[in-house]
């Protein structure tokens, strides 16, 4: 993914999102990866593997967003607009709708 800055610059989105570990309590982390936007790799926990890797997806979303919000433009790898939006639908909505 690349993201075009409000001034014209391209800068290329690396995303990582490492495989659950399982911790000793039965959660489990993942470690996810946005360069440049984050200097360091972060650790995401949920209470099992799906939670954490939702977590972990959920968080690349959110920074993307700001990203946007910003003024950047996401583009997928064929230079297309990245498909954010659909990416983002419904989140909010779940959230409300748990009980």
């Amino acid at each position: 993914m690349t993201a075009r800055m409000a001034d014209a610059r391209e800068i290329a989105i690396h995303v990582e999102i490492a495989a659950p570990r399982t911790l000793g309590d039965g959660s489990a982390s993942c470690r996810v990866s946005v360069a440049p936007l984050e200097q360091q790799p972060l650790e995401v926990r949920g209470v099992d593997s799906f939670h954490a890797v939702w977590l972990a997806c959920h968080l690349v979303l959110k920074l993307l967003a700001q990203l946007r919000a910003a003024g950047a433009q996401l583009l997928s790898p064929d230079g297309s607009a990245f498909p954010l939006d659909a990416y983002l639908a419904g989140l909010d909505d779940a959230a409300k709708k748990s009980p």
